[in-house]
């Protein structure tokens, strides 16, 4: 979980996954923060993606789920109520 403990940030342990996972979340936040553009969201892609037509197709995919199928969920939720 990117989200830990301000004395854990400082010296995040590697043996931990949420430390871990933040270490990763942190570097692609710099990167963000420095250009934030499409572009910049694809080069932090490549990181775990290298090939460039299944990272489109993979980025593509992530904006779709975001913005149509989530919506369809939230619509799905209030009709036919909560699990």
């Amino acid at each position: 979980m990117p989200f830990i403990s301000q004395d854990k940030r400082l010296n995040p342990d590697e043996k931990v996954a949420g430390d871990r996972c933040f270490i990763q979340y942190r570097a692609m936040m710099n990167t963000w923060r420095e250009n934030p553009r499409w572009s910049t969201v694809d080069t932090i892609a490549s990181w775990i993606w290298p090939n460039d037509k299944h990272r489109a197709q993979i980025l593509a995919f992530l904006v779709f789920f975001a913005m149509v199928v989530l919506d369809y969920e939230r619509l799905q939720k209030e009709k036919n109520g909560d699990i």
